[in-house]
C-alpha cells in the first residue's frame, strides 16, 4: 500500500512536471491573426519608351566613342608648322576598327527604331510576328558586317587581336546564356500604363507578368519573392554586361588597337573610360529598374519579412515551432533548427536562417534604397565632371568632357525626378505603416 501510494504520488509529479515543461517549450496557445501589410499606389511618373532610351543610350555611345578618338588622334593644327589641317589625325584612325565598335554599341536601336514603326503603322495583331522577324534581319544584317571588319582587323592587327574582338562575346555566353535576343535587345520593362489590345502584343508581353501578388500564403509569397530575386539578377546582369560593353568598345579598343607609336595621355583616357562607365551604368539603371518596379519589389519585401537569430540563454521563454504554411506577425518567437528566431516586419513568410530571404528584405524593405543610391552616384559624378571641366586646360579635353556633362543632364534630371516623388510618397507609406502597428 505504501509503496503504491508513493509510485501514484511520484507518477502524478512526473506527469505535472511533463506539463510545465510543455508550457514553457511548445507552440504558444493561440497566435493572433497576421494582418497584410497597407500599400499605397505610385503616381504616373511617365517613364522612357524603349525606343526614346535606345536614342539616348545610342547618343551617349556616339558622344563617348568621339571623346576617346578626339583624345587619341588629337591634332595641334593651329600651329603654322603642323603637316596638317584638320582637328583630327583621320590618317591613323583605322576605319574598319572604328566600324566594329559603332555596330556593336547601336545594335539594338534599329529593332526598336523597326518596332515603333510597327507599333503605329500595322494593327495589334502583326506585332509578334513583325518583332521577330525584325531581330532575324537584324541578325543577319549585323554579322556579316561584324565578320568583314574582324577580317580585316585581324589582317592588319595579327592573330592575337580576334581574342579581344571575340572576347565580350564569350562574356555573353557566360553571364547570359545562348539566347541571341538578349544580345539585341534589353529586357522589356513593365509600363506604367497600358491600354488596349497594344498592351497584350507589346514587346514586354513576357515581363509584364512581374507584378506583386498581395496574398497572406506564404508558400505564395516565398514562391514570388525566388521569381522576384531571380527577375532582378537577371536584369542585374544585363545593367553590368550592356555597361561593359560600351566601356569596352568607346574607351578600351581604340587606345588598346591604337599605333605604338601614338603619344596621348594614358590617365586621362583612363579616366574617361570610367566616366563613361558610371554615366551608362546609371542610364541603364534607371531604365531596367523603373519605379513601378521597385514598387513591387517593395510590397514582395513587406509581405516577406525577415527572421533575426536570438541569442537566450538558460532563460526559458514560450515558442511557436516554425511551419512553412504559416505566416507570422512582428515579434513572433520561433524554433527552427534548434534555433530561435524573432520575426522582423509586420508580416513574415519566410525561412529562418534563409540567407536570400534575409538580403531579400534589407535591401527592398526600403524602396528608395537604390534610387538614393543612383541620385547620389549621379551627383557625385556631375560633381566631379565639372571639376575636372574646370581643371582642364587642352582642347581635346575640354571638348569631350563637355560631351559626357551634355548626356548627363539628362540623366540627373530624371533620377533627381524620381527620387525626391518616391522619397516622399514612402515617407507618408512609413508613417501610415507605423501607425498601423501602434
Amino acid at each position: 500500500m505504501a509503496g503504491g501510494r508513493r509510485n501514484a504520488k511520484s507518477s502524478s509529479f512526473n506527469k505535472h512536471q511533463a506539463h510545465a515543461s510543455d508550457d514553457r517549450h511548445t507552440d504558444l496557445p493561440t497566435q493572433p491573426q497576421v494582418i497584410p501589410p497597407k500599400h499605397i499606389p505610385l503616381p504616373d511618373l511617365s517613364p522612357s519608351s524603349d525606343l526614346l532610351f535606345e536614342v539616348d543610350a545610342l547618343v551617349l555611345s556616339l558622344c563617348a566613342i568621339a571623346g576617346q578618338y578626339i583624345n587619341l588622334y588629337r591634332s595641334v593644327f593651329w600651329l603654322p608648322y603642323s603637316h596638317t589641317d584638320f582637328a583630327l589625325n583621320y590618317y591613323l584612325i583605322d576605319p574598319y576598327l572604328l566600324a566594329f565598335c559603332l555596330i556593336m554599341v547601336a545594335r539594338r536601336f534599329p529593332i526598336y527604331l523597326l518596332k515603333q514603326m510597327c507599333v503605329v503603322c500595322l494593327p495589334a495583331s502583326y506585332h509578334s510576328s513583325c518583332t521577330i522577324c525584325f531581330q532575324i534581319l537584324t541578325g543577319i544584317v549585323i554579322a556579316p558586317a561584324l565578320l568583314f571588319c574582324s577580317y580585316n582587323i585581324i589582317k592588319q592587327h595579327g592573330t592575337l587581336s580576334m581574342l579581344f574582338l571575340v572576347y565580350p562575346f564569350a562574356l555573353f555566353l557566360i553571364g547570359l546564356g545562348t539566347k541571341v535576343i538578349k544580345f539585341l535587345e534589353l529586357i522589356s520593362i513593365p509600363q506604367e500604363r497600358q491600354t488596349g489590345a497594344r498592351s497584350k502584343h507589346a514587346s514586354s508581353v513576357k515581363h509584364q507578368s512581374i507584378t506583386h501578388v498581395c496574398s497572406m500564403s506564404a508558400d505564395t509569397i516565398r514562391e514570388e519573392v525566388d521569381t522576384l530575386k531571380n527577375d532582378f539578377n537577371f536584369r542585374m546582369k544585363q545593367v553590368l554586361f550592356n555597361t561593359f560593353l560600351v566601356v569596352y568598345h568607346a574607351s578600351f579598343l581604340p587606345c588598346y588597337f591604337a599605333q605604338p607609336e601614338l603619344q596621348y595621355d594614358f590617365f586621362w583616357v583612363t579616366q574617361y573610360g570610367i566616366f563613361t562607365g558610371i554615366s551608362t551604368f546609371v542610364m541603364h539603371v534607371s531604365h531596367i529598374f523603373p519605379p513601378r518596379y521597385c514598387d513591387v519589389l517593395h510590397r514582395a519585401a513587406l509581405h516577406l519579412g525577415r527572421w533575426q537569430k536570438v541569442e537566450l540563454k538558460n532563460v526559458h521563454v514560450p515558442y511557436s515551432i516554425w511551419t512553412e504554411s504559416a505566416t507570422w506577425n512582428q515579434g513572433a518567437l520561433v524554433k527552427h533548427s534548434k534555433e530561435l528566431f524573432k520575426a522582423e516586419g509586420i508580416s513574415n513568410a519566410a525561412e529562418p536562417g534563409h540567407s536570400g530571404h534575409s538580403r531579400f528584405y534589407i535591401l527592398f524593405k526600403n524602396p528608395t534604397f537604390l534610387m538614393r543610391i543612383m541620385f547620389v552616384i549621379q551627383v557625385l559624378l556631375m560633381f566631379i565632371l565639372i571639376f575636372v571641366l574646370c581643371q582642364s586646360y587642352t582642347w581635346n579635353e575640354l571638348l569631350s568632357i563637355q560631351l559626357l556633362i551634355l548626356i548627363n543632364c539628362k540623366t540627373l534630371y530624371s533620377v533627381t525626378k524620381v527620387y525626391f516623388v518616391i522619397k516622399k510618397i514612402y515617407h507618408e507609406e512609413k508613417v501610415l505603416i507605423s501607425k498601423f502597428c501602434n
